[in-house]
């Protein structure tokens, strides 16, 4: 299980959305849209699952990206 990440668009930083979810389930959901509070910012950013990766941490590939975010 990681967490669903989308990168601040003022920053440049790898934010959390606070979502949580497996790899082969993100790849498989369904394009959607969502935004979420950056503290960063002190924004809220509007982004589409394409622009977003899940961040597993403890697993193998730790810290590597999912294939939507590479895309």
């Amino acid at each position: 299980m990681g967490m669903v990440m989308i990168k601040c668009p003022e920053t440049g930083r790898a934010i959390s959305t606070g979502i949580e979810m497996d790899r082969e389930r993100f790849r498989s959901s369904a394009v959607f849209f969502s935004r979420t509070y950056c503290g960063m910012c002190a924004a809220t950013h509007e982004w589409f699952a394409r622009e977003a990766w899940v961040y597993e941490t403890g697993s193998p590939g730790t810290g590597s990206r999912s294939a939507r975010e590479a895309a």
